[in-house]
């Protein structure tokens, strides 16, 4: 953990103050940053129309009609009649939505995995692109909460939406006059979703994000003396030390990236 801490900021491409360095590597950090936080822009749409377009879905598979559902920039309003669903529908209308955003970033990884495997390398945008799912993966929960809270949806209105924080509150309210019990399992269920979806972010940042480095820096600051083969003055021939060398040299990266052979 203390490894992944320090080098969370290189390995997402942030530009590091305590480095003096020449002003072209600031220029391509401040690029760097630039993309990101486009990226992050453009996944908080992709993440907020998952969130509830996956709660209209598991509407329209339970039959359960829906009043009001319109997109805007900062949130969607999905109005249905709460009072038709039973206790476990209400906690899967909880939960639909945060768990189809970790299905979505676990397949992005899967298919990571597997290009990693068949090609060796990808470009750094699409390791970019899962960061950003990830991050908004794990942000979501808190993200609806904030937008929810702001806009008054904690509220039960019968015309505007009730935010995802305080469905169950309402729901045990009106069935048990206390909604204790539904804060209770809303924690419970929100602390399950950030374990996951938290996870999976971590498995990727140190086995997958930039084809691996974080976990191959760890292996090789902690391993063994003489894990690592290093061949001593002669024990390469000159023929295999030559094809090693033009190998490095011919190999080219997707993004133009070329191997330096000293």
């Amino acid at each position: 953990m203390r490894l992944a801490r320090r080098m969370l900021p290189s390995e997402l491409g942030l530009p590091l103050l305590r480095q003096r360095g020449p002003r072209g590597n600031w220029r391509g950090c401040v690029r760097q940053l630039g993309l990101i936080i486009a990226l992050l822009a453009l996944m908080w749409f992709v993440r907020l129309y998952l969130h509830y377009c996956s709660q209209w879905l598991y509407l329209q598979a339970i039959a359960v009609p829906v009043n009001k559902f319109q997109f805007h920039a900062h949130t969607v309003d999905i109005v249905y009649q709460s009072s038709l669903l039973h206790t476990r529908e209400e906690l899967a209308m909880v939960m639909v939505g945060p768990l189809t955003l970790n299905a979505v970033t676990f397949l992005l990884v899967l298919i990571r995995w597997g290009c990693q495997q068949i090609f060796g390398s990808l470009p750094s945008f699409t390791s970019k692109f899962i960061m950003a799912q990830g991050v908004w993966t794990v942000l979501d929960p808190l993200a609806v909460f904030a937008v929810d809270a702001v806009l008054g949806h904690l509220v039960y209105s019968p015309e505007t939406p009730v935010g995802d924080a305080a469905k169950l509150y309402w729901h045990f309210y009106r069935i048990d006059q206390s909604g204790v019990s539904g804060v209770m399992i809303t924690l419970f269920l929100y602390a399950v979703l950030f374990l996951l979806s938290g996870t999976i972010l971590f498995i990727y940042i140190l086995r997958f994000h930039n084809d691996g480095r974080m976990l191959d820096v760890f292996q090789r600051l902690t391993a063994k003396e003489g894990t690592y083969f290093t061949p001593q003055d002669l024990e390469v021939s000159i023929e295999e030390l030559s094809y090693i060398v033009k190998k490095a040299e011919q190999w080219r990266g997707f993004n133009g990236e070329r191997r330096k052979a000293r």
